[in-house]
């Protein structure tokens, strides 16, 4: 039997195109650079927590730049 890769998620990307880290968040999409980086390989759950999470920081962004 091989060993199988866990699968990747197919979530569209959250980019917004407006690429700038402020306060250690992209000022778009307001994931942070590891974010951006492992968007690709996370898996299917991971991606849709993530955006959940964005859904929250975008709706904080007047509270401590977060």
């Amino acid at each position: 039997m091989r060993n199988r890769r866990p699968s990747v998620g197919s979530t569209p990307s959250p980019c917004t195109k407006v690429c700038r880290i402020e306060h250690g968040y992209c000022a778009g999409c307001k994931r942070t650079i590891d974010e951006i980086r492992e968007w690709s390989i996370m898996s299917e759950h991971d991606q849709i927590k993530l955006k959940q999470e964005l859904i929250r920081r975008q709706n904080n962004v007047g509270d401590n730049n977060t």
